[in-house]
């Protein structure tokens, strides 16, 4: 039985844990509360700062492999972690080129990769009059203004992006960031991707996702997305291009080649002119992918499982079409959570729930999601909307 630990104690390790179970493992978490999502659910619960160097190498001590749900962790911990010989997966070299993301930005457009056009803005303290200054010089490069304005570090669900105006606009964001092109978008779609340490690798199905502006966060996910085939296959292969490039940069940077590995998710855009730009990469199991648990064979979460326990990757196969809808805290929720009209959205063919277990609910935030198959995908789309309509999640 392999010793697994997950640094984070959100949902995305508690679904892991749940996946977990088919299999003979210990699933230990580093939590920075209890409870929490994963915590709840891990044979093991250590609390600790996911920053602090310290609580990272007390926790893995004794631990086969070592991953994160959640980027914002002490790179420099698992970078000696890997030194002392314990496998980190994905590795401390691919977190540190994708969790700065113009860092990141660099290295796809580097390996030839489609990205919009972006310019670094300095001074990168973004006080005064001297950012100003600076986000109009990088405006200049991408032809003007109005353009997107994106935090090199900690933008998560909505946080870290503003779309400005001109230099002087009142939302810029004061931290270190970058400047890129608005990008004419007819949608966004989104490739799941899983890499082994022998180089094997697959790709789910491209999907297509809506954002709810109010929040600016992922509001549902259709599996498969509504383009051509070519374009769907065009999607699939830049995801993958854009892995083993973080992949090839990881291991320039010393990290072992056994931790190029892991399951990411690649956010891209099809533009009105049909040309497909990739927008950024995360190094973990993704909102777009949770389609996968009840529509595939093997779910972006068992692949996770499988690589962390050294098994080989099962089937990316999309079974049926799907749609995936986060549940958000209603407007005006706040405190204890409380459920409302799970029953009747479960009474709905092929609706599945999983909520979270998170203790507070706050407006927009993601409490849980549910899933709908179809025979089609807007059968799909008629269950999820219908079942979606009858769920609130409201403070007690």
């Amino acid at each position: 039985m392999r010793r697994v630990g997950i640094i984070g104690g959100g949902q995305l390790g508690r679904m892991a844990i749940e996946e977990s179970r088919k299999y003979l493992a210990q699933i230990e978490v580093l939590s920075p509360e209890y409870p929490s999502p994963a915590a709840e659910l891990a044979d093991v619960t250590h609390l600790g700062r996911l920053e602090d160097c310290e609580s990272i190498l007390g926790f893995a001590e004794g631990l086969d492999a070592i991953t994160y749900e959640i980027e914002g962790v002490c790179v420099e911990a698992l970078r000696e972690l890997e030194s002392r010989g314990q496998l980190v997966l994905p590795s401390a070299g691919i977190l540190g080129a994708i969790r700065d993301k113009l860092v990141q930005r660099r290295i796809l457009a580097a390996a030839g990769l489609p990205v919009p056009r972006f310019a670094a803005v300095e001074p990168r303290d973004g006080e005064g009059p001297c950012a100003a200054r600076g986000l109009a010089a990088a405006a200049e490069e991408l032809g003007g203004f109005p353009a997107v304005q994106k935090a090199r570090t900690g933008g998560y669900d909505g946080r870290g992006v503003a779309m400005l105006s001109g230099p002087e606009d009142p939302g810029c964001l004061r931290c270190p960031s970058y400047l890129e092109e608005r990008v004419d978008i007819e949608k966004e779609l989104a490739v799941v991707v899983a890499c082994a340490p022998d180089g094997n690798v697959g790709a789910y199905p491209c999907v297509e996702m809506v954002f709810d502006e109010r929040a600016n966060l992922c509001d549902s996910v259709l599996a498969p997305a509504r383009v051509d085939d070519g374009l769907r296959a065009e999607a699939e292969g830049l995801a993958i291009g854009c892995v083993r490039a973080l992949c090839a940069e990881a291991e320039r940077s010393g990290s072992p080649a056994a931790g190029s590995a892991g399951v990411f998710g690649v956010e891209m855009f099809l533009e009105r002119s049909g040309r497909v730009l990739v927008n950024e990469v995360a190094p973990r199991p993704h909102n777009s992918g949770h389609f996968s648990i009840e529509a595939c064979p093997s779910s972006q979460f068992d692949q996770y499982i499988r690589l962390l326990l050294g098994l080989p990757l099962g089937s990316f196969e999309l079974l049926r079409p799907a749609m995936m809808v986060n549940l958000l805290g209603e407007i005006g929720a706040s405190g204890v959570p409380e459920y409302l009209g799970l029953e009747e959205a479960l009474a709905i063919p092929s609706v599945a729930v999983h909520l979270y277990g998170k203790s507070e609910v706050r407006p927009f935030r993601k409490m849980g999601h549910l899933t709908a198959l179809g025979s089609t995908s807007e059968e799909a789309i008629a269950r999820a909307e219908a079942a979606r309509a009858l769920v609130k999640i409201v403070a007690r």
